[in-house]
């Protein structure tokens, strides 16, 4: 650099001077100085936001860097791909995601009393999974199983080897061989609080501030709409939605999650779609309007999960 080299000279001739000139030099001329002196005076000029840093900090690790590197895929992203997972099949992969809460379970009937034989509902029990939290769509309403066996715990960003199994009630979930820790992800755009656990199961509520009927509806909005026609045929198709019942559909609309899976192999559960009724109100935060003419309904992505109006 031009600006050390001139304040390296500078400096050398300051200390020269006043001194008896060293043999076999010239009288003008300047002393050599040390590397030490010149790194010193190098951290001593290097603008404040560098000069705090310290040289051997290493850089934050990148995450999407990390995730590229382990080949993973989002947590959602495993169920749509679940036919090449199957670990019956001797498949493998990597999944990654927040580790949420655990799965509660319904506990086994209890007699209260051998004379009358009465079953009660002992109510629920926690089970041997853990929510894997999608942190890249969804805004925390999609998940799938895991068995973690306490190798991580809640909250944490993790990747996990395995695959696909189903357990004893033929329930899918993903058996995990290894657990490798994920920095954080960046902080999501959305306002709307995250679920307490993910799930394709339609709370109720009010409809947020600022809401607008689907018809006029514009990038980014939470928007509020009903279902005039049919449920999709297939999971990408789009639910046919308008401000109210007895309008044309303004839109299809793709909830959460509700992409087709390759080559039409789609193995998700009833527990793993989206369930609307016709005619009734419903709110969500949508991404994009694509607009694709006066004869033909928008195409629209929600980007949270679908809440029914009271």
């Amino acid at each position: 650099m031009q600006w050390l080299l001139a304040l390296t000279v500078a400096l050398a001739a300051c200390q020269g001077k006043g001194r008896e000139p060293t043999p076999g030099s010239a009288s003008g001329s300047a002393p050599l100085v040390s590397i030490d002196a010149v790194i010193a005076v190098d951290a001593a000029v290097l603008p404040p936001e560098d000069a705090s840093k310290k040289l051997d900090d290493p850089d934050p690790p990148d995450p999407g860097k990390v995730i590229a590197e382990l080949d993973a895929i989002s947590a959602w992203q495993a169920v749509i791909d679940r036919a090449q997972l199957l670990e019956r099949r001797g498949q493998r992969g990597v999944v990654y995601g927040r580790v949420g809460p655990p799965i509660m379970m319904p506990a086994p009937l209890a007699e209260q009393s051998t004379d009358a034989g009465v079953k009660i509902d002992a109510g629920v029990i926690v089970s041997p999974y853990t929510w894997l939290v999608d942190d890249t769509e969804g805004n925390g309403s999609l998940g799938i199983r895991v068995k973690l066996a306490g190798k991580a715990k809640e909250g944490d960003r993790v990747a996990l080897d395995g695959a696909w199994a189903l357990d004893d009630q033929r329930h899918w979930f993903w058996h995990v061989d290894a657990v490798q820790a994920l920095p954080a992800a960046a902080p999501s755009d959305l306002k709307e609080a995250l679920p307490p656990a993910p799930g394709h199961t339609v709370i109720n509520g009010e409809l947020p501030g600022g809401a607008r009927t689907i018809s006029v509806a514009k990038d980014g909005d939470a928007v509020y709409f009903q279902i005039v026609g049919p449920a999709p045929a297939n999971i990408g198709d789009g639910w046919p939605v308008a401000d109210e019942l007895g309008n044309p559909a303004f839109a299809l609309l793709n909830l959460p999650g509700e992409r087709a899976s390759y080559g039409g192999q789609d193995m998700r559960q009833p527990e793993e779609r989206w369930v609307l009724k016709r005619g009734q109100t419903y709110w969500v935060r949508i991404g994009k309007v694509r607009k694709r003419g006066i004869d033909k309904p928008a195409l629209i992505n929600a980007r949270t999960a679908p809440v029914r109006v009271m």
